[in-house]
């Protein structure tokens, strides 16, 4: 059952008479983005299907594709069609834990890797996160358009949350005393709930930034600027579990990384964290088991064997999401290392041996060649493609990344209000007739669009969502007629009074092909 608030009335247009619609044939396969490295980091390009293993939920699966993607030329990339294999790097800000300079320095990194390195021959979207998530420009090509976005991020404000504690109350000997640790205990608490807080702002803008994308095609990858993401915020000297509101709070931070892993990899995009500036703890202290700091983890870190014992939390979600975890002090490299990782890996598809449950299942890919590592995502949520773009539909207005493959009109027209005070709204959505597929069937010419209504409130927070589906049947000599028209949907929409923006999505059935036209309206 789809939600519907009570004060929302959606009157939509008679159906025509239900008709035969072509069935499609689906054939499943889970596709997986592997990334392989020799010991120095460099991408290996010459492994073959049977170099891997594949396994969902501990059992092996039968590679049924297999293809490796190596970084295009710029001319081809240009005129290709093909956008699940193009890259898209979402590049996101997050203002919680990297201070201005710092940030200002890695955005002029960020300038003269575009304008030196960069080909045209993938997207950049670039977004920042503060207390909320804020994209600030769309996938582009345009390097003045990256450029322009940077510029407007450096003019935004830093809403860090953590500082350094002066370590100096540990060695004082009166705090030292039994009965006397009060003041450790406080400033452990605050210093954990500081953290907790500043990671609330960033989880929730990388989960939103997995919902928005989830539905756009092609090789996506977050890169996340950002600094030290410590969960080692308590004094071991003086932490003994005993403080309820400690261990809730790290307890949250843990449920929050691991959203940020299933939702990420849901959306099939992983996350890069590339690490700023120099690293620093919330709590200065000396603690030889202390692993939660990112010290000492340096360069490219990828999944497989490997002694380093980290559990930061841009470590757990970069390797979680099949991404890399860059802690040098040099953002050009880190920049560099992305670009070459990424521009070449391997495509790796099999079909599960289940229908979509709704289920999150976890993915484990093994080479079998010594020495080398690889990067994956470590799972997926087992979602119809309806239900994916739903989720997009669903996010806030100023997430939802309107699809223009298929040109979308809306037209919305508020006449009087009735007797009890709510105005009806009338929306009239069209796409041209020529972007719905028709396909002959008993005589006559079949087909389904789908139509998909998000209202949003001034606050740009959905409040209202509807899918419905229209069947089209059509004799030969109204298809011809109907082709040089154009498809057309009509909806009224009880509403209160204010401001709203509604966004219609119409989606061809057979090709998925999608448009979406946004209006606002103030009632």
């Amino acid at each position: 059952m789809r939600h519907r608030l009570p004060w929302l009335l959606l009157l939509l247009a008679a159906p025509l008479p239900a008709q035969p619609v072509v069935q499609k044939l689906d054939v499943r396969v889970v596709n997986v983005d592997v990334t392989a490295v020799d010991g120095s980091g460099k991408a290996v390009t010459n492994l073959t299907r049977d170099d891997f293993d594949v396994l969902e939920d501990g059992q092996p699966q039968a590679i049924t594709n297999f293809l490796l993607i190596s970084k295009p030329a710029p001319a081809a990339a240009r005129t290709s069609t093909d956008l699940q294999l193009r890259r898209r790097i979402i590049l996101l800000v997050d203002n919680n834990y990297i201070d201005r300079t710092d940030r200002d320095a890695a955005l002029r990194t960020l300038d003269q890797f575009v304008d030196s390195t960069y080909d045209g021959t993938y997207e950049w979207a670039l977004g920042m996160i503060g207390q909320r998530l804020e994209i600030v420009q769309p996938f582009t090509a345009d390097k003045a358009a990256i450029h322009a976005a940077a510029t407007r991020i450096r003019k935004s404000a830093i809403t860090s949350m953590h500082d350094m504690f002066d370590r100096s109350m540990l060695d004082d000997e009166l705090y030292q005393r039994d009965g006397l640790d009060v003041p450790a205990a406080f400033a452990s608490r605050e210093r954990t709930t500081r953290n907790a807080r500043s990671l609330a702002n960033t989880a929730q803008g990388l989960l939103d930034t997995a919902h928005a994308f989830a539905a756009i095609e092609g090789k996506k990858l977050a890169v996340l600027l950002t600094g030290p993401m410590d969960l080692n915020t308590t004094f071991n000297a003086f932490d003994t579990g005993s403080d309820a509101e400690v261990r809730d709070a790290k307890r949250s931070t843990l449920k929050m990384i691991e959203a940020i892993v299933q939702e990420a990899n849901a959306a099939n995009m992983s996350i890069h964290v590339v690490r700023a500036s120099g690293h620093s703890t919330a709590v200065a202290q000396h603690d030889v088991n202390n692993h939660s700091s990112g010290r000492g983890i340096e360069g490219v870190n990828m999944t497989g064997d490997s002694d380093i014992a980290d559990t930061s939390p841009g470590y757990t979600i970069a390797t979680g999401t099949g991404g890399l975890f860059l802690t040098s002090n040099s953002v050009r490299q880190s920049f560099n290392t992305i670009d070459a990782a990424t521009g070449a890996f391997y495509l790796l598809g099999y079909a599960p041996g289940h229908a979509e449950d709704e289920k999150y299942h976890r993915i484990s890919v093994r080479v079998k060649r010594p020495g080398l590592r690889v990067a994956h995502r470590q799972g997926y949520l087992d979602l119809t493609e309806d239900e994916r773009l739903e989720r997009l539909l669903r996010m806030r207005a100023s997430l939802l990344q309107p699809a223009s493959a298929v040109p979308v009109t809306v037209n919305v027209q508020s006449p009087p209000a009735p007797a009890d005070g709510k105005p009806v709204v009338s929306i009239l959505a069209a796409m041209p007739m020529m972007r719905v597929s028709l396909l002959p069937s008993e005589g006559r010419f079949t087909g389904r669009v789908h139509v998909y209504l998000s209202i949003f409130d001034a606050q740009g927070k959905n409040v209202g969502f509807h899918h419905k589906t229209q069947d089209l049947a059509l004799t030969s000599s109204q298809r011809d007629r109907a082709l040089a028209d154009a498809f057309r949907y009509r909806m009224d929409v009880r509403l209160d009074r204010g401001e709203f923006t509604l966004a219609v999505t119409l989606r061809d059935d057979l090709s998925n092909e999608i448009g979406t036209a946004v209006q606002k309206v103030k009632l």
